[in-house]
């Protein structure tokens, strides 16, 4: 049985070092990144199935039998003990790398639930195993250590536990709240920023409040403002040959305005800028993360629904379309994925070419 023991005992221990080398590497983009990350659960996952052999191992041989001389008790407290810090080490292995909103302390336990209870586990286990080197320690050694990381596992795991339920409970009162009140402070804090803008110096600062994607009051409440500028449908046009232009077009998608004719040409303009945009945005991203499918899902909606809006024979959309479209493959150094809005475009210019 031993032999058996130490056999995955040795295996665990090389998946450890592979885990621990690993962490020092950059995680690779695309679809590397994808096998990348399947590579590491199943590192981790044969981690505790190994150590969770090695358990058993011990047990058979009767390496427990310090914990408790009552046969019952001795196996309720290893196999929670066991199950607890498997548990523990397997978690604190996946969470490692998302433990950024985490409190300090339980940064601190989660580094050490991945890398310093694991060595201690495969130190404990090798003393465990062999009768020869179990004899040459005393008992206080892995029977201390062994108390140490199975309380420091379970205070852990309560920890994480509790946070979740806190978390849940959190969530629940918030939405119980807005069921409760058809305005939130966040609602009555941008009202409270619509009236007090001066639509004569500071329009735009509004515009993104003038969405069908906005609460009705906010909506009306806005466009109602931006109205009281008796030059605003000017200055709307003013603003699509500036870094504007998408506030300009999340407008015109949900409103009328009253000489569609003036707006025509200022549209096709203000694609162009929107085309620049995308491009730029491209290029200032530094991490494979910093992009993702729905990227520009937002800002080419509203730019189609206006384009159809102000259709013109004397203006022709599709060469500025197909400039924002091209805007799309921008080239990038890192990974891109495909562009849920390079298919809204593809089927405008498809239908209008």
């Amino acid at each position: 049985m031993s032999i058996i023991g130490n056999i995955f005992l040795g295996i665990a221990s090389l998946i450890l070092f592979s885990l621990v080398t690993s962490n020092s590497k950059p995680m690779p983009g695309g679809d590397a990144g994808v096998g990348y990350a399947w590579f590491i659960i199943m590192l981790n996952l044969g981690f505790v199935l190994c150590m969770g052999i090695v358990a058993l191992v011990i047990g058979f041989k009767g390496g427990f039998e310090w914990v408790s001389v009552h046969k019952s008790t001795r196996i309720l407290y290893v196999t929670v003990s066991v199950i607890a810090v498997l548990i523990f080490v397997g978690l604190c292995r996946f969470l490692q790398a998302e433990a950024g909103h985490y409190s300090a302390l339980l940064k601190m336990l989660i580094k050490a639930g991945s890398l310093f209870v694991p060595f201690l586990m495969i130190f404990i286990s090798v003393i465990l195993l062999n009768d020869s080197l179990k004899a040459s320690f005393p008992l206080a050694v892995y029977k201390w250590l062994s108390i140490f990381i199975v309380a420091l596992s379970i205070v852990t795991l309560t920890t994480l536990l509790l946070g979740q339920f806190a978390g849940v409970a959190k969530r629940q009162a918030v939405l119980l709240g807005i069921r409760k009140s058809p305005r939130s402070a966040n609602d009555d804090r941008i009202l409270a920023q619509i009236d007090s803008c001066d639509v004569t110096t500071s329009l735009g600062s509004i515009l993104v409040f003038s969405g069908d994607n906005q609460p009705a009051y906010i909506q009306n409440a806005a466009v109602a403002k931006i109205k009281t500028n008796p030059n605003w449908e000017k200055t709307l046009i003013e603003y699509f040959e500036t870094d504007w232009a998408p506030d300009v077009f999340q407008f015109l998608a949900s409103n009328d305005v009253d000489s569609p004719s003036l707006f025509e040409e200022p549209v096709q303009k203000g694609i162009y800028i929107q085309a620049r945009l995308v491009r730029e945005r491209i290029r200032r991203c530094s991490h494979p993360s910093h992009f993702y499918p729905g990227m520009f899902d937002w800002d080419i909606q509203r730019v189609i629904r206006t384009v159809d809006k102000f259709q013109s024979k004397e203006i022709d959309y599709l060469p500025a379309i197909k400039e924002l479209r091209a805007a799309l493959d921008e080239p990038s150094e890192l990974d891109k994925p495909k562009f849920n809005s390079a298919k809204m475009l593809d089927k405008w210019i498809k239908g209008h070419s």
